[in-house]
């Protein structure tokens, strides 16, 4: 009889040992803030984490609303603000914060975005937002809240180099979606912490999902580019904000004559064709912005290509700093394709020289560096 006993206690302790070690450990020990919007991509993220046990809950920032401006812990300005999110929370049962993240946003963002243009640059504020706001602001206040890791819906994904001791970003399995070119500017310690539950998944896979649990969320629209200026249009959105800053001025030709007048410099873009005002034998472009003159400068498109750029503002993930020149292939935008380059340091900037002319290369975009599936680093152009 003892010695049965003995033998069943003994398969119970081997049975404990045993769920100890094949339980994920990172189901354990995680707790994850998932970042959501109300959308289908950051509602996904939620779903797929808590099907897979994790300890998480849910948190908003909320970076722009003129109309109801929130207050953390004011439920009624929360209901107000973002209600659909407080419905698909409250469905999967997980608990949801708000943080109010206005002011940083706009003097970060809001900010960099409009210097850029005053400067004959064209922004991509998602770059600055991710890294200051998603992935600063937001990241060391969940971290402050008790979680471990923040979780958003990104098709990106992030892998452990062990041969190079440090955090990897990887494009998302779902090529036509991916978003690892707006990441390229976060840290060895904002991966650390990151968890992207879309890495290997599609867009039509979350559409059924999504559709299984009969959610209201959103199916928002991905064409809108600015998402503080909901009508796209940041032309009005710059003269309301810089009225004595903006004015018309003259547009020339490649010797420098003059040949019409532009309705500002910061509402022009390298490589812009439409909305020149001007009649020419063939069609124009705009070739080049210059800010301290308050001009702007057309030609014909072949005036549009260009071997080389350089970049400021660079960050890597594959190493602290670029040391000597590499060859990778490189993005000048996010909708181009990759192209063959070999990348120089010089100083604190670098320089770009590509196999092929590029079309329509543009100061304030970021450039970002790819080697296969991974992104090596990347940084804001400055001129080509």
């Amino acid at each position: 009889m003892y010695e049965k006993f003995k033998l069943n206690i003994q398969t119970y302790i081997n049975l404990y040992i045993w769920i100890i070690l094949k339980l994920p450990f990172k189901i354990m020990k995680k707790k994850i803030a998932v970042a959501m919007s109300g959308g289908l991509d950051s509602t996904f993220a939620a779903i797929l984490l808590k099907e897979q046990g994790y300890d998480i809950f849910a948190v908003t920032l909320q970076m722009f609303c003129p109309h109801h401006p929130a207050k953390e812990n004011n439920l009624i300005n929360k209901a107000a603000t973002f209600s659909e999110v407080n419905q698909i929370c409250d469905a999967l049962k997980i608990p949801h914060i708000f943080i109010n993240a206005e002011k940083r946003f706009s003097e970060v963002v809001i900010e960099d975005f409009c210097e850029s243009y005053l400067q004959g640059r064209t922004p991509n504020p998602c770059v600055v937002c991710n890294k200051k706001i998603k992935w600063g602001l937001l990241l060391d206040r969940v971290l402050e809240l008790g979680a471990t890791h923040l979780a958003t819906g990104h098709y990106a994904g992030i892998e452990f180099n062990q041969k190079h001791n440090r955090y990897c970003l990887k494009k998302g399995m779902d090529k036509s979606k991916d978003q690892s070119y707006f990441l390229w500017d976060l840290n060895q310690f904002q991966f650390s912490h990151t968890i992207f539950p879309l890495a290997e998944h599609s867009k039509d896979e979350i559409l059924k999902k999504i559709k299984d649990y009969n959610l209201p969320v959103e199916n928002k629209s991905e064409s809108q580019e600015i998402c503080f200026i909901p009508d796209d249009n940041y032309k009005n959105f710059l003269k309301a904000k810089y009225p004595e800053k903006i004015s018309s001025g003259n547009i020339l030709n490649i010797e420098d004559e003059i040949i019409g007048m532009h309705k500002g410099y910061p509402f022009y873009t390298i490589g812009q064709r439409k909305g020149l005002g001007i009649s020419a034998p063939e069609p124009l472009y705009v070739v080049e912005i210059r800010s301290k003159t308050n001009e702007i400068v057309v030609g014909q498109k072949d005036g549009l290509y260009r071997t080389e750029l350089y970049a400021e503002r660079c960050d890597w993930i594959y190493f602290d700093k670029l040391k000597k020149p590499i060859s990778a292939k490189a993005k000048i935008r996010y909708n181009a394709e990759e192209k063959s380059c070999k990348i120089i340091p010089k100083g604190n900037r670098i320089k770009v020289i590509f196999d092929e002319p590029q079309l329509s290369i543009t100061p304030g975009q970021s450039v970002v560096f790819y080697d296969g599936d991974y992104v090596i680093g990347g940084g804001i152009i400055l001129k080509a």
